[in-house]
Order: structure tokens, then C-alpha cells, then sequence
């Protein structure tokens, strides 16, 4: 993931030097929560679409989190054990693999870099660094 011109003259590969790069500028990490729960929040929407519906449960269990180094999007909990068996397969029970959020990764994987470089301008732009 590269992302260009996040601050003036800066070209940023990865997101651990983006966060370095953002705290030199003053921008504390705590300001990228929201743009990370953006993406988090996307990538959730994608995944119970794709997620198979028999029941509805395991599409209502998936979420995104809020945190300020990463993104990413969960499924399952105790009530539903079986987000691990639906996405991978079970091959000893006939379950095949859906790979609902494997197919999720591929569609978030540019969505999620617009998303990241637009909210790293706002941010920029609202604390008017650039």
C-alpha cells in the first residue's frame, strides 16, 4: 500500500511509516480512530453481504472495530461457533469453505486504501498541516 502526497512532498509506503509520519506532523494516533472505524465499518457491510444467509445469524455478528492501527472486521462469537466452519469448510462434515471474508479482502483491499488516504487528507486538512 503506498499512499502519495499525505503530507507535502512525503511519499508514504505502509502504514507503520504513515503513523510515523503523521505523529512527526503532530497528528496523534488517536485521530486515526476514525478513519480506521470507516474502513472497519465497510469491510463489515461487505462481509455479511457476502456472508451465506440460512438463518441470518452469522450475518448479524459481524462487525468492524475501532481502534487506531488497524482495521479489521470479525464474525462469530460464543452463540455462534460456527463463523470459523462456514468460512474455511469443514471437509470431515461436508461443510466447503465459503471464504466469505477471504472474498471480502479482495474487495476492501482498494476500497480500504482510498478510504485511508482520502481520511489521512481530511485529517490534514482539518488540522491544517498541509
Amino acid at each position: 500500500m503506498a499512499i502519495e502526497a499525505v503530507l507535502p512532498g512525503v511519499r508514504v509506503e505502509g502504514l507503520a511509516q504513515l503513523s510515523r509520519q503523521l505523529r512527526a506532523a503532530g497528528v496523534g494516533l488517536d485521530d486515526l480512530k476514525d478513519v480506521m472505524a470507516a474502513i472497519a465499518a465497510e469491510g463489515a457491510r461487505v462481509a455479511a453481504e457476502l456472508a451465506p444467509e440460512r438463518t441470518g445469524r452469522l450475518r448479524a455478528t459481524i462487525r468492524g472495530n475501532r481502534a487506531a492501527r488497524k482495521a479489521t472486521v470479525a464474525a462469530g462469537r460464543a452463540s455462534v461457533k460456527y463463523a470459523g466452519p462456514v468460512n474455511y469448510g469443514w471437509p470431515e462434515r461436508h461443510i466447503e469453505a465459503s471464504e466469505f471474508m477471504q472474498r471480502t479482502d479482495d474487495v476492501m483491499e482498494p476500497r480500504a486504501t482510498e478510504m485511508l488516504d482520502q481520511g489521512v487528507r481530511d485529517l490534514i486538512a482539518r488540522l491544517e498541516l498541509g
